[in-house]
């Protein structure tokens, strides 16, 4: 798997997770419209957010870097974790 530098997360999550924080920047705040593309993402492309994939302390941690505020790293988490707490186990 491809490591895009010492995050710990895969190339493609990291660049998303960068322009996450760029946007953030920019508005002063984690938006709506961009909280809703994080969660389409996370629907659409599933494998690319797995649990072996994206470890959620790397995850919240890369939010930290970025400059997102405590309770936006919270959001992204559980959008995270929502998503495959209900995947099939079988």
């Amino acid at each position: 798997m491809e490591r895009a530098n010492d995050s710990g997360l895969p190339a493609d999550v990291d660049e998303i997770m960068d322009l996450i924080g760029v946007e953030a920047e920019m508005s002063g705040c984690f938006k709506w419209n961009e909280q809703a593309k994080v969660k389409a993402d996370m629907m659409n492309v599933p494998r690319r957010w797995q649990p072996s994939r994206v470890s959620a302390e790397a995850l919240r941690e890369k939010c930290r870097v970025v400059g997102l505020a405590e309770d936006e790293t919270v959001k992204i988490a559980q959008y995270r974790n929502f998503r495959f707490e209900q995947e099939p186990t079988d």
